[in-house]
């Protein structure tokens, strides 16, 4: 994994120099936040260092992109896993079926999660290695408040992208420094949160 990422920042340095930065910043925060997974907070650094005259206005991008991003996967979660009524789709069913250890019942318990956590859980996606997309769609499929998840993610999405546009204006070359030396570190962090975050649904799973 840790090659992975190296790969990402080489390649994200290539592009982010180019006359098409603010399009790749935003189709990418785009992406993450409804379809597809991107290191975004890779990208988002490595725009900043190059023109760090332009980090807050990247930021701006960013911010937007991942709300639009938001917005869509919060209508695939809600129009793609439940009717008009309140009943699941065919695809719901058919996951309920042959996804081992995926049941209603399980699916009530996350539901619950994110009616008493759902706040708390879009607070620590600021910090999470967790593509956002999973907290989009899963807002719209257990129904949460769509103001307040468009709120949320304005707010808190929002503010994570000016404090790193800010400390890469303020830091510098220390930032890719620091980020090259412990990228092991980091990577292996990455993994042990999302170690845990498993771990604690499955536990949560088995005691259903």
């Amino acid at each position: 994994m840790a090659n992975l990422f190296r790969h990402s920042y080489n390649w994200t340095m290539d592009l982010a120099g180019s006359r098409f930065s603010q399009l790749f910043i935003f189709l990418s925060f785009f992406l993450d936040a409804c379809i597809f997974p991107f290191p975004t907070t890779i990208i988002f650094i490595t725009v900043c260092l190059i023109r760090p005259s332009r980090s807050y206005f990247n930021a701006l991008i960013a911010t937007f992109g991942m709300l639009t991003g938001s917005l869509i996967g919060y209508a695939l979660g809600h129009y793609l896993w439940l009717l008009p009524d309140g009943s699941f789709t065919r695809l719901a069913l058919y996951l309920f079926k042959h996804v081992p250890g995926f049941t209603i019942n399980h699916y009530h318990y996350i539901q619950n999660l994110y009616q008493n956590w759902g706040y708390n859980l879009l607070l620590f996606s600021v910090v999470l290695p967790i593509p956002y997309q999973l907290y989009s769609i899963t807002a719209g499929v257990f129904d949460f408040n769509l103001l307040l998840f468009t709120f949320l993610t304005l707010i808190f999405q929002g503010s994570r992208f000016f404090i790193i546009a800010w400390l890469t204006v303020r830091l510098g070359e220390g930032v890719k420094q620091l980020f090259r030396k412990n990228l092991k570190i980091i990577v292996i962090l990455c993994l042990i949160i999302v170690l845990i975050i498993t771990f604690t649904l499955f536990l949560g799973f088995r005691f259903l």
